[in-house]
């Protein structure tokens, strides 16, 4: 007897149905296949947006963590700064391109105190950057010794009005201090960390700082008679036509050519350092963090940096004026003693893509330069404090 074939297919209501299940669960796998796209490229950019942010915050925050160390310090006007040439151009900071960026192309003269210019530990720039998204930034600029050259263990004379001579002496002076490691003093024409056209130099007198000068050419080595035996020399030579105008020869005062007849104590390399933003060669567009040394090219310190901005906490004395854009009337930039890094604004590299738009970080934080803290703490017998 033949078995009747009970075996059917699906009907068009049963495949409706599992068509509609499996494009639900398609969607869903879909969905979450994106979602995890989405948050591994968040996740990309955050990361690496905290790694450039971090190691530009770090670097700015050394800098004005230094700020006045082994030099200037902050003891009121005189000993907290050093006077830059008197009656003669208005020095600036050095800008080593054709044309600077700190003010949209306008050089920036330091700060004019009672008729005349000085360099200070920490000079503050309100509203002298660039204008980025029609905000204005700021700049900043820093100055301290440079430790690394051991210039304290070398007599200085006075030559001329364009050069002085470095001798190292027999036997060192108690106040040469040598970098860890360092068995002797270096070389001031050493190719390493010897002096260099554009570094900075500052001479000390009996009276304190005395003079800034701008090296400017070659080092020159010779030997002159030093008693019984012969003492390493070296000329250096500080001749007009620096980019940031603190060599003039012709001008008597907080110059070179000041020195004649005084007694000089010793001489330090300055490391004056300015933070500014400037917008990327490469694109015309991309806004990016500057540090520019002495007389040196800017070196960008990272992309993206979209907003500079410092308060800055005064004390001239008898009031304490907290977070201040601008310094009060009456005071002058040795009586900073903290600087508030009010808005570093930075965005991400790229483009987050997946409708996420870029990432972006805003720093806020405050620091204090120790040696400008401590004058102010501990001051010296006979000063303004």
């Amino acid at each position: 007897m033949q078995q009747e074939n009970t075996n059917r297919g699906f009907t068009l209501l049963e495949l409706m149905v599992s068509m509609a299940v499996g494009l639900t669960v398609l969607g869903a796998a879909a969905t979450l296949f994106y979602q995890s796209v989405k948050i591994n490229w968040v996740t990309s950019e955050r990361a690496e947006l905290q790694s450039d942010f971090r190691a530009a915050s770090n670097l700015l925050a050394r800098d004005i963590g230094m700020a006045g160390s082994g030099s200037l310090g902050q003891e009121g006007l005189a000993a907290g700064s050093v006077a830059l040439p008197v009656g003669g151009t208005v020095p600036v900071y050095p800008c080593s391109s054709t044309v600077c960026t700190y003010d949209n192309g306008v050089p920036v003269a330091y700060p004019n105190t009672g008729g005349a210019n000085y360099l200070y530990s920490v000079i503050p720039g309100p509203n002298l950057g660039i204008t980025v998204n029609g905000q204005q930034s700021d700049i900043i600029t820093l100055s301290y010794t440079d430790a690394n050259l051991a210039m304290n263990c070398y007599t200085v004379t006075y030559v001329s009005t364009t050069s002085l001579t470095f001798t190292l002496p027999a036997v060192l002076p108690t106040t040469c201090i040598l970098p860890s490691g360092l068995a002797a003093p270096q070389a001031l024409n050493d190719p390493v960390v010897g002096l260099l056209t554009g570094d900075m130099i500052m001479v000390t007198t009996t009276n304190g700082p005395a003079a800034m000068g701008v090296v400017s050419g070659p080092v020159v080595a010779g030997t002159t008679p030093c008693g019984a035996t012969t003492c390493n020399t070296y000329t250096v030579p500080f001749a007009l036509g620096d980019p940031g105008r603190i060599n003039q020869p012709s001008i008597a005062t907080g110059t070179i050519a000041s020195l004649a007849g005084q007694t000089l104590t010793s001489a330090v390399r300055m490391l004056v350092i300015t933070y500014y933003l400037d917008i990327s060669p490469v694109d015309g567009v991309t806004p990016r963090l500057m540090r520019i040394q002495n007389g040196k090219a800017p070196v960008p310190v990272s992309e993206n940096v979209s907003y500079l901005k410092f308060t800055y906490d005064v004390d001239s004395g008898g009031t304490y004026y907290a977070a201040q854009s601008a310094l009060p009337a009456g005071t002058n930039p040795s009586m900073i003693t903290k600087i508030n890094i009010a808005h570093m604004t930075m965005r991400s590299q790229m483009h987050g893509g997946f409708a996420t738009g870029y990432q972006g970080l805003d720093l806020q934080t405050s620091i204090t330069p120790r040696n400008l803290t401590f004058g102010q703490e501990y001051p010296v017998s006979g000063s303004a404090y």
